[in-house]
């Protein structure tokens, strides 16, 4: 006869929770509704948010069926992680056809951002004194993506690698509370980018976040936060939303600003012909 695979740990939190004590009750469901977030925090941060020990953390986890909470962290990890790989993929039109409704579900999704959460971020960004773009691995590209569109009319716009940050953290002395740095994470989150906005947030600069659907472990950081849908292919997380939405808070910006660095801007780009037209 076949074993039965050995149970997950969001199965084992499940089935406990109608044995469980009042207080192992607590932390079962506290670590079911955060399970995402798991990965990123430590048992001192769940025992204070409980009010409990950080002795109950641990026993907790070994009650279930773990060493400790590293131990039931890591199996967290591993599970979020295969969530994340990759499907198999399917016959090409039906792929195609998949990713051209996801696509538009969306960008449909998009316009339920409430305006006032766009307002700020692009308030927040026109009067900063400078503004980095900050973001790992693709997510870096899209905070290049943000600094071509911005730094037309919106001087001191930055654009950086969270992981060359972490080899070269000097750079963040440039950073004070005057300024604010917008940061882009997909999961699965980058550990550079949440060590650098982590600094960038103790040095007082604001804190602005463009993120997925998951529990990024920056959301409890940032000033600002809009989370984006991005269901994509069976490959790759869709981008779409966050260039959709980068865009749009780019023109609020410049409404903010007002046209007057824009022109100055298209003056300076005629005279030096950089276009055709």
């Amino acid at each position: 006869m076949t074993s039965a695979p050995p149970a997950t740990a969001a199965e084992l939190l499940r089935a406990g929770l109608e044995s469980f004590g009042p207080r192992d009750r607590q932390i079962a469901r506290h670590f079911i509704d955060h399970f995402e977030e798991l990965p990123f925090l430590s048992a001192g941060e769940i025992a204070e948010a409980l009010g409990v020990s950080g002795a109950a953390i641990t026993r907790f986890s070994q009650r279930v069926g773990f060493e400790g909470y590293p131990h039931l962290q890591r199996s967290v990890r591993q599970e979020l992680r295969a969530t994340l790989g990759l499907g198999r993929p399917g016959r090409q039109d039906a792929v195609v056809a998949r990713y051209w409704v996801s696509e538009r579900a969306n960008l449909d999704g998009l316009q339920a951002i409430p305006e006032d959460q766009l307002l700020a971020m692009a308030q927040a960004i026109a009067s900063a004194r400078q503004v980095w773009l900050l973001g790992a691995r693709s997510s870096h590209g899209l905070a290049l993506t943000a600094e071509y569109m911005l730094s037309s009319f919106r001087p001191r716009v930055q654009a950086y690698s969270a992981d060359l940050l972490c080899g070269r953290p000097e750079h963040l002395l440039e950073m004070t509370a005057d300024d604010a740095v917008l940061v882009y994470t997909l999961r699965r989150y980058s550990r550079a980018t949440t060590q650098v906005t982590t600094a960038l947030r103790e040095r007082g600069v604001r804190v602005l976040l463009l993120t997925d659907q998951g529990a990024s472990p920056l959301g409890r950081l940032a000033h600002h936060s809009i989370r984006l849908p991005t269901q994509g292919s069976e490959v790759i997380a869709s981008l779409a939303p966050f260039l959709s939405v980068t865009s749009l808070i780019a023109s609020l910006v410049a409404r903010e600003m007002g046209g007057g660095q824009l022109e100055a801007a298209e003056r300076l780009k005629a005279e030096f012909g950089v276009y055709e037209y």
